[in-house]
C-alpha cells in the first residue's frame, strides 16, 4: 500500500476516534465548555453539522457522529484503493469490500475510543477521583463495567480491567486476523 494511502487511513482513524469520543462525551453529558468536549466539537463541527440534516440525534445519541465515521472510512478506503490500484475496475465485489472495511474499521475505532476512555478512567480513579470528567466517564462506562463490579476494592476501581483486556485482545489479535481475511477475500 502506498504511503499516501496509509496516511489517508491514519487520518481517517484519528477523525473517527474524535467523532466517536464526541458522541460518547455528549451521551455522558459532558458540559460543552469543558476542554475535551470543546476540542471534539471544534475539530469535527465541519463534518457533523451538515450530516445532522440527514441523521438527527436519537435521544442522547448523536447519530450524525456515527454517519460521519462511516462516511470518512468509506471515502478513505475508496481513495486508498484508487491510489493503490489506479487501473482497477469498479465491481460489486470491490464496493462490498469497501463497505466491509468501513464497518470493520468503525468497530475498530470504537474499540480504540473505549480503550482510551477506560484507561483515562482507571488512571483518574487512582490519581484524581474527584476530577470533573469522572462523573461523565462513570456514566459512559458503568453499563460496560457493571458485570465486573466485584473488582472494586475501596477507592480502587479495577472493574474496567477485564474490559480493557478484552478490547486489547480484540485490537491486537482478532482485528488483524479479520483484516487479513478481508484482504484475502478481495484478492480472490
Amino acid at each position: 500500500m502506498p504511503l499516501l494511502s496509509k496516511v489517508i487511513l491514519l487520518l481517517a482513524d484519528v477523525l473517527a476516534i474524535v467523532c466517536l469520543a464526541r458522541m460518547l462525551l455528549q451521551w455522558g453529558q459532558l458540559h460543552y465548555k469543558q476542554p475535551l468536549a470543546e476540542f471534539c466539537r471544534s475539530s469535527t463541527d465541519w463534518l457533523i453539522k451538515p450530516l445532522r440534516k440527514l441523521a438527527p440525534p436519537l435521544g442522547r445519541w448523536d447519530s450524525a457522529c456515527v454517519l460521519a465515521v462511516l462516511l470518512v472510512y468509506y471515502l478513505a478506503y475508496t481513495a486508498a484503493m484508487l491510489l493503490g490500484l489506479p487501473e482497477i475496475q469498479i465491481s460489486a465485489k470491490l464496493v462490498a469490500a469497501n463497505v466491509l472495511f468501513t464497518v470493520f474499521s468503525a468497530l475498530k475505532a470504537l474499540a480504540y475510543t473505549l480503550l482510551l476512555g477506560l484507561v483515562l478512567r482507571m488512571m483518574l480513579s487512582f490519581a484524581a477521583p474527584a476530577a470533573p470528567i469522572m462523573p461523565v466517564l462513570q456514566r459512559i462506562f458503568d453499563p460496560l463495567t457493571r458485570p465486573f463490579a466485584f473488582l472494586r476494592i475501596g477507592r480502587m476501581d479495577f472493574s474496567a480491567t477485564v474490559l480493557v483486556l478484552a478490547l486489547w485482545l480484540w485490537l491486537s489479535h482478532f482485528a488483524p486476523q479479520v483484516m487479513m481475511q478481508l484482504n484475502l477475500w478481495l484478492l480472490r
